[in-house]
């Protein structure tokens, strides 16, 4: 314009460098020292989307912040800060999704039990030094506390993140090498997708540590997303009235399902199985509540309420069928937890019973795990506990348990191969090959859910050792089980012989 004349290209240049050092003290006194990232000729483009041309700030660390001087990582509270950041930008530009993965190590107990606590600050060193290389722009990798770490992943779209999480799945999962020993300490890993699965970074955490949880407890898959937003939200009201109920203790409630032996006919054990009963909902089966307590932390204190519950009846127990044994199942999050051979130990204490008593049922668990539960299934064999497999030849156990869990002394065949047995061939010939197998290694063979006597006849054949299912007799509470057991004695003979 008329009377005005152009700033020297000095004096812009010096405005912008005052501009920007005040930007940097402004953010020294809020945040602390920061490393200051520009563009580059070679990545003259590496902000766009987010920062086009902002330079990146990443914060050091300071006092309300330290770095883990193990890994040199930042911990929870850089985590929230800058992941609140980074959710901030990407709801106002949405251009990328942001995801928050978690991560605990599977087997990581054993290392510092067997090689010392030295080996195990190896194994997370390095763990963190593979976790820190898969960072890229605004990302940022942080230990939350022993073997679990998370990170901040941003992508086009979600099968963009999930991409990310199976590739640190990869990377974490080759071999760690320490003092010429190569261990495998694989992880599980959980993924929750900002916007779909929680809004804030609190959230995120919480619903990705779950689905880390849910990766655990499962035989394949080493990452999992959580439920969707919906069965979320029902699923974590379900979830704290099932605490609510544990805490309470009276809505609680076990019953008994009886084993019988294949060839005398007695009574030879009773499974506890765990029923709730709901205030609005009456009495709930386990397929109702038990998939969200195992993708909490709901899980952990069912099952010592029920073992407590199992083990305060086996006097009665014992008294209608003397020599028998209560069973109580055991999710894989429980045997991968840190209290269950404690729980065990001090609830057989208290309750005076014998660790010949009671046997735990497990699934078998994921291979990434197997040293980690082979250790803690001998710990309960030490204690004078059986451990049994359930759902035996089902996709999620195999053969591969007899061998892998030399405590295992007991199998029980699925019940969906049972049902098969007298209608398919191949379900016949597979539950003869189990037995043979089991009983080659001196393992006792229950065949589960049998509901015909055709099929209690043929297994019978084939050298099974137990039945258990609605044939003989369906799951009840404690009172009911005297008059069964009497109507049992008197009719056993004349149904297995038949």
């Amino acid at each position: 314009m008329p009377g005005l004349t152009e700033p020297p290209a000095a004096a812009v240049t010096a405005a912008a460098v005052l501009l920007l050092g005040l930007l940097v003290l402004v953010a020294l006194r809020r945040w602390g020292p920061f490393v200051i990232t520009l563009p580059t000729r070679e990545h003259p483009q590496r902000h766009r989307g987010w920062w086009p041309w902002v330079p990146r700030l990443r914060r050091l660390g300071g006092d309300d912040d330290p770095r883990d001087p193990l890994t040199g990582m930042p911990g929870r509270a850089a985590l929230e800060s800058q992941g609140r950041a980074v959710l901030a930008r990407s709801e106002q530009s949405g251009c990328c999704r942001v995801g928050l993965v978690v991560l605990d190590l599977d087997g990581f107990k054993h290392v510092n039990d067997t090689l010392g606590h030295d080996a195990g600050d190896q194994v997370l060193a390095e763990v963190a030094r593979r976790t820190r290389s898969q960072e890229r722009e605004h990302e940022l990798a942080v230990r939350l506390g022993g073997d679990e770490f998370a990170m901040i992943v941003i992508g086009e779209d979600d099968a963009a993140l999930e991409r990310r999480a199976s590739a640190l799945l990869d990377v974490l999962s080759a071999p760690v090498h320490v003092d010429d020993v190569s261990l495998t300490v694989a992880p599980s890993l959980g993924l929750a997708v900002h916007g779909v699965d929680a809004r804030t970074v609190p959230d995120l955490l919480r619903v990705a540590d779950e689905a880390m949880y849910d990766a655990k407890s499962s035989p394949s898959a080493g990452w999992r997303r959580p439920l969707p937003a919906a069965a979320g939200r029902l699923g974590r009201q379900l979830r704290d009235e099932l605490l609510a109920a544990i805490a309470g203790g009276e809505e609680v409630r076990v019953h008994y399902q009886p084993q019988v032996d294949g060839w005398s006919g007695a009574v030879t054990g009773f499974e506890a199985l765990v029923r709730w009963q709901h205030p609005e909902h009456g009495l709930l089966l386990p397929e109702s509540f038990l998939p969200q307590a195992e993708r909490s932390d709901a899980i952990v204190p069912l099952t010592r309420l029920v073992l407590a519950h199992a083990l305060a009846d086996r006097t009665e127990l014992q008294r209608l069928a003397p020599g028998c044994s209560v069973a109580v199942n055991v999710s894989a999050r429980s045997m991968l937890g840190p209290r269950l051979l404690d729980d065990v130990a001090a609830l057989l204490r208290h309750t005076g019973a014998s660790p010949s008593d009671l046997v735990l049922e497990i699934t078998e668990p994921a291979p990434r795990a197997t040293t980690e539960v082979r250790g803690l299934l001998e710990s309960l064999r030490t204690l004078g506990c059986r451990v049994s497999v359930h759902g035996f030849g089902s996709a999620q156990t195999s053969l591969t348990a007899l061998w892998q869990y030399s405590a295992v002394r007991e199998i029980k065949i699925d019940p969906a191969i049972v049902r098969q047995v007298g209608a398919d061939p191949e379900a016949e010939r597979l539950c003869r090959a189990m037995v043979n197998a089991a009983h080659g290694l001196d393992i006792r063979v229950v065949a589960e859910g049998v509901e015909e006597a055709e099929v209690v006849h043929r297994l019978r054949a084939m050298g099974c050792d137990a039945f258990q299912g609605y044939w003989l007799g369906a799951p009840m509470p404690l009172e009911e089980l005297g008059d069964w057991v009497g109507q049992w004695h008197r009719v056993s003979a004349s149904r297995l012989d038949r």
